[in-house]
């Protein structure tokens, strides 16, 4: 009996092809979307981890100093006098291919007879043979591996030109080794006194790496001497790792919501499986069939759909993930990690992510219907009425359990201050404006009807969209949470826009902006000042300083006297916190960097400075979109004091009101000629360079958010189709009562024109929700970043938009099979 009844249920499939399909196509897109962006998180992550691993190797501490680096002679000491066998010494500059491409290249100078237990990409020279000579005896020597040298289009012989701090140098490749897993992608490996040579650092080491234990490390650190210390090697990969989690815990919500549509989705088809099917349930209950062979027939056939959809899904996702590991990397190397670069990573656990959503959600989403056509008596499965007078009932209940979740929802963000508990409560929130859709489809019919008196047409219209909530509530429901993800993601991306534009109007006060490869002097910014046109330059240096709780970015910024940091600052009081700030040891910390320290105006942050620890007071927190790792900003000469650094990095010219910008670009080219590679950059340039990057950044969101439309946009299709299709009879009856072929037709765009209204318009609401959430909430836990919100009418527009064109696209086909009814056939039976 039950295989009978299993073949029933999948010759009724057969039956409804394109519905069927449908319902397959939606769950193959949710299941791409989830294991393609958890691909391309994954292969994400593994370039990062490869990229950091490949000039850290199997260090577990390493010896730092300031920015001038390690004088190479604690190495010799390291080696010589403390007996550390498992020590070695490392030059990294980043390098650029001299060609026109651009190609960033990390340079990598180590000690061949050093690196044996580091296991580093490159590092082992055994397989070198007759090049490791040249490698040892030339200053120009470089190694590259296999995968790279094919990028870079040389082979071993080749020369290979590179610019160092602006200048060129032409190196020749002595070998191409092999690198079968690409580990030392865009690496290049000189001996440390060829790397030394180019780099232009003679006598100076950028780190030591150690393979000590804590105790021993302990020790050392207090025999080092002044101005170096002993850091734990994986501080800087987790750091940025970790950072880069809260861009991969966005994406990864952004993808459930697919789900969550998808889920609605499967649970739609499934409830109209029932619907469809209720009057054969009816009979083969009536017939002795057990309920528990009925819930199996619905869950296979529930299996059925999502296993057809879940491997069509994996197969999308993995073509997908292509795509948009191209854009993940684009984002993580524009925000977070310069050097990640590399291709799709295949993970299995990715693979079981999509099995389990698709097979696992279609379960779950047919469990409801499964176990309601199951339980329905035989008598009132034969009764339309009764189902939808039921539907009516579980209208009411499902708007209270809505009310409930957004009330939960809501406490769970309040009540916590986590990321996750973040998206749980965002996720409540938009369960339960999806459970509360059935009665706001009563509601407006409630408030329409009236309106509807004498239009006989516009009643039926109404009354046709609110007599079947049976199988209308879900494709509501669903409609209108993916309508309300496009509204919301569309608001957050242009209240962010907006702010960074407002940030960026607010920071870039300097007209030009002058930067070099190879560090800038005093002497030249005083050149630059005393340029007629010049009213005052500002003189900045980056350093980013290793701390064993990872990199802190030092931004020193000099200043004429009189004149302040053009900083956006949020608390204290501006005045307040600049008088604070020109205290002799106060600083000024950018909101990421207040979030992850824990730190506000007023409290103490203690750096390094060689082998003691600074003690600074938090003058004010400042709004910086620049990174999300957060820097602090000090004055110049509270830098050079503690870091005995005179270098720049970059010079702001300011010119007077009325200068000829074009005659001082010229000047200023003029005044910096024999400085390497220096640039003068025209403010503007900047802005819109930051809006590019900015751009680029959110592709991949906006990219995620159609894809969650797309979703919804079959799933509308499908319920409405289905609901449109089973309605044939009714039409038939309308047709014999004198309702022409234009009428019906319009009657049946009508209708579906309603529900795609009523949940674009139940959805603007909740994505603004959606986008106070993201903007508030959401993105002020993950990078601690605050921000504006920004409400234009256009997301809006274009959300209610997009479901009532997807609610009229679903009534093509019905309407062209209703005009073309044979009448007489069509009312068998009645």
């Amino acid at each position: 009996m039950t295989r009978l009844i299993g073949r029933i249920g999948r010759a009724d499939l057969a039956r409804h092809p394109l519905q069927t399909g449908l319902a397959m196509l939606g769950v193959a897109i949710a299941v791409a979307v989830v294991v393609a962006v958890d691909l391309a998180n994954h292969s994400a992550r593994e370039a990062m981890r490869v990229s950091l691993e490949s000039v850290t190797g199997s260090a577990t501490h390493q010896v730092v100093g300031g920015p001038a680096g390690v004088d190479e002679r604690l190495y010799t000491r390291l080696r010589t006098e403390m007996g550390l066998r498992r020590a070695a010494p490392v030059i990294q500059g980043g390098v650029v291919r001299a060609d026109g491409s651009g190609r960033a290249l990390t340079l990598l100078g180590v000690d061949a007879f050093a690196e044996g237990p580091f296991q580093r990409p490159l590092g082992a020279t055994n397989n070198l043979g007759d090049a490791f000579n040249d490698l040892m005896l030339r200053d120009d020597a470089v190694v590259v591996g296999q995968g790279e040298a094919k990028r870079l289009g040389v082979t071993a012989g080749d020369p290979l030109d590179l610019l160092i701090d602006g200048a060129r140098h032409t190196v020749t490749v002595v070998a191409v080794v092999d690198d079968p897993d690409d580990q030392a992608r865009g690496l290049v490996l000189a001996d440390i006194a060829a790397a030394q040579t180019l780099l232009d650092q003679h006598g100076r080491l950028d780190r030591i790496d150690l393979m000590v234990d804590e105790a021993r490390a302990a020790a050392l650190a207090e025999t080092l001497g002044a101005g170096v210390r002993i850091v734990p090697a994986a501080a800087s990969a987790q750091s940025v790792l970790q950072m880069s989690l809260a861009f991969q815990i966005n994406l990864t919500a952004l993808s459930l919501l697919a789900v969550v549509v998808g889920a609605f989705l499967v649970f739609n088809t499934l409830s109209f499986l029932g619907v469809r099917r209720r009057a054969a349930i009816g009979i083969l209950r009536a017939m002795g069939v057990q309920r528990r062979e009925i819930i199996g027939q619905m869950i296979g056939d529930a299996l059925l759909i999502g296993l057809i959809g879940t491997l069509a899904g994996l197969a999308l996702g993995y073509a997908l993930a292509h795509g948009l590991v191209g854009l993940v990397l684009q984002t993580v190397n524009d925000v977070y990690f310069a050097r990640a670069a590399g291709d799709l990573v295949l993970s299995p656990w990715s693979l079981a992510a999509g099995l389990l959503v698709g097979l696992g959600g279609s379960v779950l989403a047919a469990a409801a219907p499964a176990r309601d056509a199951a339980a329905t008596p035989p008598r009132a499965a034969l009764s339309r009425a009764d189902l939808e007078q039921r539907a009516r009932r579980l209208a009411g209940r499902a708007g209270w359990i809505g009310g409930s979740a957004l009330l939960l929802g809501a406490l769970v963000i309040a009540a916590s201050d986590g990321l996750v508990a973040a998206f749980v409560g965002l996720f409540a929130v938009i369960l339960g404006a999806a459970f509360m859709a059935p009665a706001i489809i009563l509601s407006v019919g409630a408030l329409l009807r009236p309106l509807m008196r004498g239009r006989p047409v516009g009643g039926l219209i109404v009354e046709g969209a609110v007599a079947s909530l049976s199988r209308t509530g879900v494709a509501v429901a669903a409609l209108s949470v993916a309508v309300a993800a496009v509204i919301g993601v569309a608001v957050m991306i242009a209240s962010f826009r907006a702010s960074v534009v407002d940030w960026l109007e607010g920071s870039l006060a300097a007209d030009f902006y002058v930067s070099s490869p190879a560090d800038l002097s005093d002497s030249r910014a005083d050149r630059l000042a005393a340029l007629d046109e010049v009213a005052f330059v500002s003189r900045s240096q980056w350093y980013d300083l290793a701390t064993a709780d990872g990199p802190v970015t030092i931004w020193a910024l000099g200043l004429p006297e009189g004149r302040q940091p053009s900083v956006d600052i949020r608390r204290p009081e501006r005045a307040a916190a600049l008088a604070a700030y020109r205290g002799q040891t106060a600083v000024l910390i950018s909101e990421p960097f207040a979030v992850r320290r824990d730190l506000a105006p007023g409290d103490t942050l203690r750096l390094p400075v060689g082998e003691s620890r600074q003690a600074l007071t938090v003058a004010g927190v400042y709004r910086d979109y620049a990174s999300p790792t957060g820097a602090v900003l000090m004055r110049r000469d509270l830098y050079r004091d503690l870091y005995d650094d005179a270098g720049l990095a970059g010079i702001g010219v300011h010119a007077r009101d009325g200068a000829d910008r074009q005659a001082l670009i010229g000047r200023l080219e003029s005044a910096l000629a024999g400085v390497p590679g220096a640039r003068v950059t025209d403010n503007a340039a900047v802005f819109e360079q930051s809006l590019r990057i900015f751009d680029r950044t959110f592709a991949i969101t906006e990219v995620l958010r159609w894809l969650a439309g797309l979703v919804a946009f079959v799933g509308v299709i499908s319920a409405l189709m289905a609901l449109q299709l089973d309605r044939l009879r009714e039409f038939a009856v309308l047709r014999a009562v004198g309702l022409g072929r234009a009428g019906l037709a319009g009657l049946i765009s009508g209708q579906s024109a309603l529900l795609g209204l009523i949940a674009g318009l139940w959805a603007v609401p909740l994505g603004v929700t959606l986008a106070g959430l993201l903007v508030f909430v959401i993105n002020r836990r993950a990078y601690g970043w605050t921000m504006g919100f920004e409400l234009q009418a256009g997301p809006v527009v274009e959300g209610v938009a997009l479901a009532v064109v997807a609610a009229l696209l679903a009534t093509v086909y019905p309407a062209w099979r209703a005009t073309r009814l044979r009448i007489a056939a069509a009312l068998k039976g009645e």
